[in-house]
């Protein structure tokens, strides 16, 4: 019988749907853990929560963010080749790799939580990063699991391992903290329960991605690897992962700079160590959960189109069909839905957050702007990902690093001074993080021009891929807006956000559809 691993599926669109879908469930999950945790926290835990989370994401990408990719490249390689036995050895190598490297992060992140939280402006959060620090191993383990089957194109155990971990942590996050209130502890002991559960379930998607592949391993019968080789693929493995590690880290450590500037800067205007931490709770609690959906679920184009765009690559001049096919592909799906939803949530912000945190009203009157500013940055974010993964899959993974660097340098320049004016105060964090998004994407397409043109599609294709998405949405937008005003939606509320978004949603697909009816009809 064929393995489903080792037959020609899954399709590049195919890995793109199971990937959005996990990503869309994913953040869907993440926003219903949220409600409750602003409930049971409050601005000021949330605020020593994601303070820990955010530290622990840094770990994350130093430690798992370069090496998948380069797994995946690795093993799509050596699949084009018909060398896919050797794909085992490659596990084999990286996931003795992966341990080694999550262990020294956990060790670092709990050996060092005071010091950071003392040098972040947030001593308190110290014990929630004690608490999350062993998911930097576990989150290593699983980044193992999950190159090897990226790299032969099966997302469904990447896809339901992400689920797997979030779902955990929804339930026993609630669950943990619950928990610690019945016992009375205080608030950062409460938020290091919340955090734990984090970690469980990071364990449980471990766990299921073990069972995977060994199962995986049986129907398959694959030999244990000989000893031979390390070194040559150990090499293939950190050429591409270092400058992917590099590239993913600065992109993290952007969020590290809002936390420790929007801390330091708000103290030095005035507000005490409490105040800023409950406004730091509010924006990343609030306004950038719901930010960051769209970039996940558009991420997994790009992490479906990094082994896709290697392989055609392989086959040289036979591939370069396939090659332009999964650019535009890639392009066309990001933009038909980061540019409507850049709109939706820069004109709908408040009814957006009055939906999912009802019962909040100073905390969604706080963070509207903010969101609204940040639903601009939502096209530039998506790309981001997307074309660093095209410079990845072109064996230029080093260019991403000075884009990265020089957005990053950007948005620490206006992040210090917008901080710092009593005028700005708070809209410095998302407007500096625009000016980032934008400064990287610009200088990703440069070097994409310049090494790998073939990757992207013709001028004509590229006013299509940006143009239509933008007029067809900036109309629904606008209709709707209008029908709102004749209506008399003024307020905020559930049923009418709803109806916002199935309104915009319905005459945006309707417009898609014969837009994609009248060009299939004169092709």
């Amino acid at each position: 019988m064929r393995s489903p691993i080792r037959s020609k599926q899954p399709a590049f669109l195919s890995g793109v749907s199971m990937l959005t879908l996990s990503a869309l469930t994913v953040k869907l999950i993440g926003l219903l853990y949220r409600i409750p945790m602003l409930r049971f926290l409050g601005t000021e835990g949330m605020g020593y929560f994601n303070t820990a989370y955010e530290i622990y994401a840094l770990f994350c990408v130093i430690s798992t963010a370069g090496l998948p990719v380069a797994m995946s490249v690795l093993i799509a390689s050596l699949e084009a080749e018909g060398r896919g036995r050797e794909s085992e050895r490659v596990y084999r190598i990286a996931l003795a790799l992966f341990a080694g490297i999550g262990a020294v992060g956990t060790a670092l992140l709990w050996g060092f939580s005071h010091p950071l939280a003392r040098l972040l402006g947030n001593p308190m959060s110290a014990v929630c990063m004690r608490a999350i620090a062993p998911t930097v191993w576990l989150i290593c383990l699983s980044s193992a699991f999950r190159g090897f089957f990226q790299g032969r194109r099966n997302m469904l155990p990447t896809a339901l391992s992400q689920v797997i971990e979030a779902g955990g942590k929804l339930f026993l996050g609630v669950a943990f903290a619950v928990y610690a209130r019945g016992r009375e502890a205080d608030l950062p002991t409460t938020a290091a329960y919340a955090v734990a559960g984090v970690t469980v379930g990071t364990a449980l998607s471990v766990l299921y991605l073990a069972v995977s592949k060994r199962i995986s391993d049986r129907q398959e019968a694959m030999p244990v690897p000989s000893a031979e080789g390390k070194t040559p693929i150990l090499r293939g493995l950190l050429m591409t992962a270092v400058p992917v590690t590099l590239s993913a880290g600065l992109v993290s450590l952007t969020k590290c700079i809002d936390l420790a500037l929007i801390l330091r800067r708000l103290q030095s205007v005035g507000y005490t160590a409490s105040e800023a931490n409950s406004l730091y709770g509010c924006y990343s609690t609030l306004a950038i959960p719901v930010f960051n959906v769209l970039p996940s679920l558009t991420s997994s184009v790009a992490l479906a189109a990094v082994p896709a765009l290697s392989a055609a690559l392989q086959k040289g001049k036979e591939g370069k069909t396939e090659l332009q096919r999964t650019a535009i592909s890639s392009l066309g799906l990001t933009m038909a839905v980061a540019i409507p939803a850049a709109l939706g949530v820069a004109v709908f912000a408040e009814d957006i957050l009055a939906l999912l945190f009802a019962g909040q009203p100073e905390a969604i009157t706080q963070a509207a702007p903010w969101l609204s500013l940040l639903g601009l940055s939502i096209p530039a974010a998506c790309l981001v990902t997307l074309t660093g993964a095209m410079l990845q899959a072109a064996g230029k993974a080093n260019r991403p690093i000075v884009s990265m660097l020089l957005g990053v340098g950007c948005k620490i320049l206006l992040a210090y001074v917008l901080l710092g004016r009593p005028d700005w105060g708070m809209v410095g964090a998302p407007v500096s993080s625009l000016v980032c998004d934008t400064v990287i994407v610009m200088v990703n397409l440069y070097f994409l021009l310049r090494h790998a043109p073939d990757m992207l599609p013709s001028a004509r294709i590229m006013v299509g891929i940006f143009g239509i998405p933008l007029l067809l949405s900036t109309g629904a937008v606008a209709t709707v807006r209008l029908l709102r005003g004749w209506l008399g939606w003024s307020d905020p509320n559930p049923l009418h956000t709803l109806g916002t978004v199935v309104s915009v949603a319905c005459l945006y697909g309707a417009g898609m559809l014969i837009g994609i009816y009248s060009y299939r009809k004169h092709m």
